[in-house]
């Protein structure tokens, strides 16, 4: 019984140093969506993000933290808009209230809408502003729930550059 029970602790022994070894579970991939363009043509998700990273960005009209960080995503857009896409996907009910923000603040970053119910549970969206990286594979990189100051977003996607 002795070399039984040391047989077995040996044996899972090696199969958790087998384990601890394995490579760990691919990134998630990211859902593909058709989007709408409110100043810029149509897209696909997919689209976007095969030829550079894509910096996705959830947003409403009607979302204080998402208008705020505004100002922030445009900057980012000058700066970065040579080395990243970006997509700030409206989820108001009503595009044209996106439209209509967007032409009052001048506003150059490509702005989307969509099937908002689909991208919201595709993308599990249950607050927002909610910022999402993808890579050239098609996989998510980070996500940021909440709203960020220019810092913070230029921190966030330094991790897709």
């Amino acid at each position: 019984m002795k070399k039984f029970a040391v047989l077995f602790f040996a044996v899972l022994a090696i199969g958790f140093a087998v384990l601890a070894s394995a490579p760990t579970a691919s990134a998630k991939a990211a859902p593909d969506e058709t989007l709408v363009g409110l100043n810029t043509g149509d897209a696909t998700i997919y689209g976007l993000a095969r030829e550079k990273p894509l910096y996705l960005n959830f947003w409403a009209t009607w979302c204080p933290p998402c208008v705020g960080e505004m100002p922030a995503i445009e900057a980012m857009y000058r700066k970065y808009g040579d080395r990243l896409n970006f997509a700030a996907v409206s989820v108001d009910d009503v595009a044209a209230d996106a439209q209509k923000m967007i032409a009052e603040r001048g506003m150059n970053v490509p702005v989307y809408t969509g099937d908002v119910n689909k991208i919201g549970m595709d993308y599990s969206i249950d607050a927002i502003p909610k910022s999402i990286l993808i890579g050239t594979d098609g996989t998510i990189i980070a996500e940021h729930l909440g709203g960020m100051s220019e810092a913070e977003l230029e921190a966030f996607l330094s991790k897709a550059l």
